[in-house]
């Protein structure tokens, strides 16, 4: 009896330990956040970044910067569309928009809880499990992960200058897992499907080495569409820089907000933009124009979501009713 009462208070023991460490974990991204923006605006004085912004030509950058964002969902809700065919359910193009982009709203607050949006919207419409639907939104992001990945190490590779980042073994580890990631998954899939455990995991299991493929190509305009836009918006801000320079660094900086070391996909992007192009255009003016981009690319997203939020309220009421009746 002591012996399991002795082992019962060691297991509680390495819980509360467990969970004494997940405040710090969490803090961990606000911490390197916070000492990135202090480094930066030692180096940069606030008051200069903000006077590159009154300088900033709004109406042309606003011209330049909407269009993307239709662009952009309109690209976004082809890949979710097409994801949702391949593991989930049938489902039209028209019915994905209205909850794609009022899951933008969402991810102002939070980017797991848009993610979270699109699991919820399937469940009550079409009746599909929570899960399932949440095992797609997480291929949809592995395979985003892995698209700024693979044109980001391009850049990399063809770099004009020397990158004096650890990118090359932060690669590596990355493509290695893909090869072990897509391996598994055709070796023990037949297995995971008997463990319910497991259905978290059931898209990855379905999944075939085309569905990664077509799923980069797919996603590809947008990244195209980017370089192209920042090129012009960053003259917006005074701010001409070689179009071959850009298209070679901006997915090491899109890579750089992937990575779990920031608050809402800041902190890394801004200290880049200084790295790659400080030699081209004053510093104040580059993070100008990187902290106005990333704040209104999310606004502009948002606002995108606002006229299409009455019909996904009315499916997601409608999709509750049936599921109580």
């Amino acid at each position: 009896m002591k012996g399991h009462l002795r082992g019962a208070t060691s297991a509680a023991g390495a819980r509360v330990r467990r969970h004494a460490h997940l405040p710090a974990i969490r803090a961990l991204p606000w911490i390197v956040t916070t000492l990135i923006f202090i480094a930066i605006f030692k180096r940069v004085p606030f008051a200069s970044v903000w006077h590159a912004l009154e300088g900033a030509r709004l109406g042309p950058y606003l011209a330049i910067m909407a269009p993307y964002s239709v662009a952009y969902l309109a690209v976004d809700t082809f890949c979710l569309t097409q994801v949702i065919n391949w593991f989930n359910c049938p489902i039209g193009y028209r019915d994905v928009l209205p909850i794609r982009a009022t899951t933008y709203l969402l991810t102002l607050v939070n980017s797991n809880l848009g993610q979270g949006g699109i699991a919820l919207y399937l469940h009550r419409r079409d009746g599909v499990p929570l899960v399932e639907v949440a095992s797609s939104v997480l291929f949809l992001m592995f395979v985003e992960l892995y698209q700024l990945t693979f044109f980001s190490s391009i850049g990399y590779l063809l770099a004009p200058r020397t990158i004096d980042l650890p990118l090359g073994t932060l690669y590596a580890v990355l493509y290695g897992y893909l090869a072990v990631h897509i391996l598994f998954f055709r070796i023990a899939g037949e297995r995971l499907s008997r463990h319910r455990a497991a259905r978290i995991l059931r898209s990855f299991r379905l999944a075939r080495p085309r569905h990664y493929v077509l799923l980069l190509l797919y996603k590809s305009p947008n990244f195209i569409m980017a370089t192209v836009v920042y090129y012009f918006a960053l003259r917006c801000f005074g701010i001409t820089l070689p179009y071959r320079e850009l298209l070679v660094f901006l997915p090491i900086i899109f890579f750089s907000a992937a990575l779990p070391i920031g608050v809402a996909h800041l902190g890394a992007p801004q200290l880049l933009w200084i790295y790659f192009f400080g030699h081209y255009a004053p510093e104040a003016e580059l993070l100008a124009f990187s902290l106005a981009t990333h704040f209104m690319f999310m606004i502009m997203n948002a606002a995108l979501g606002v006229p299409f939020l009455p019909r996904a309220t009315r499916e997601l009421i409608r999709g509750a009713e049936r599921a109580t009746a």
